[in-house]
């Protein structure tokens, strides 16, 4: 086929505007900036998507003849006292075999759990990845436990500008020779834990402070005013329970 100068010039300018056809691209990530609401805000968004229109007060402290007036009655304080037996399912039949506990019971009471108090879990949550961070040796009383300090890394891909770790301390009896009820704390790590920062001997530790006998400004024991002598034996720093009592 023959073609004239004028008609390959056109043809070479057609070919050279043409766009590249654009390389295939990974769907991004959501990285729209979170919406910033007024605490005003934030309740109305919140009471629309539960559906409510008011929320009911709380007991009324200060006026005894108030509808919601607060109960001081002990004899009032239990309104259900007849609990439901754990070992009759919803059909009125008694369990009797492990068997019907783990495949009726037991479902049921967690569908009430789960309906009731907890709430569903999405079906689109994401995954949480643990890792221990430190493993030590303690006694809850005169029990020793073996403490485990857990921090979960929720998979944030969906929205890479938040971060989410939660904080998970597990406690088991250390002479434990199978399967044992368990104490989980979500958070709660209070103070340095043995051997870091901050630590009794530790470096860049504080000498002791006004509550240490002997301490610039500290308080005789026994004095109006002075602290416990100490905390109660058994006490674990981090035990946010421990950490109550003392």
């Amino acid at each position: 086929m023959h073609m004239d100068s004028g008609t390959l010039a056109l043809a070479l300018a057609v070919l050279l505007a043409a766009p590249a056809p654009a390389a295939a691209q990974a769907p991004a990530a959501d990285t729209t900036p979170p919406v910033e609401l007024t605490t005003q805000q934030d309740h109305q968004r919140t009471m629309g998507l539960l559906g409510m229109k008011t929320i009911r007060g709380g007991a009324n402290g200060n006026d005894a003849k108030a509808p919601n007036a607060a109960n001081y009655d002990e004899s009032k304080a239990n309104p259900y006292p007849g609990l439901p037996d754990p070992l009759l399912t919803l059909g009125r039949e008694k369990v009797t075999t492990p068997e019907m506990w783990w495949s009726v019971r037991r479902p049921e009471i967690v569908e009430l759990f789960d309906r009731e108090i907890y709430g569903r879990v999405p079906a689109n949550a994401p995954s949480v990845r643990w890792v221990v961070d430190s493993i030590r040796k303690d006694k809850h009383g005169e029990v020793p436990v073996v403490v485990k300090y857990l921090t979960g890394h929720v998979d944030n891909s969906a929205y890479p500008r938040d971060s989410v770790n939660i904080q998970l301390t597990l406690t088991t009896p250390a002479k434990a020779k199978g399967p044992v009820p368990v104490i989980m704390q979500y958070g709660f790590r209070f103070g340095p834990r043995p051997g870091g920062p901050g630590a009794p001997g530790a470096p860049g530790a504080r000498p002791g402070g006004p509550g240490t006998p002997g301490a610039p400004g500290a308080v005789r024991p026994g004095a109006p005013g002075a602290r416990p002598a100490g905390p109660p034996p058994g006490f674990v720093m981090g035990d946010w329970q421990g950490l109550v009592l003392a």
